[in-house]
């Protein structure tokens, strides 16, 4: 006996699928990769972000390390 088709082509799309359960399924594989490309992009430019974020923070706190020990320096001298 031959398996039924599971998936049944929506009309006027040659990668849309509706499954049994009314759902939609697309089977574009060029689209999936596209997305997945895009996605992990994305993800990287976060990751990005929030490092630089942490470097900034970093950055800005040990500026203000540095003025306090200018400040210090300068009252030290000038006495």
């Amino acid at each position: 006996m031959p398996k039924k088709n599971p998936l049944v082509r929506v009309e006027g799309s040659n990668t849309l699928y509706r499954t049994e359960s009314g759902s939609i399924v697309n089977t574009d594989q060029a689209s999936f990769n596209a997305y997945i490309k895009k996605r992990n992009s994305h993800r990287l430019q976060g990751e990005q972000i929030t490092s630089l974020s942490v470097q900034l923070i970093e950055a800005k706190n040990e500026i203000e390390e540095l003025k306090e020990l200018v400040k210090q320096a300068l009252e030290i001298k000038g006495g």
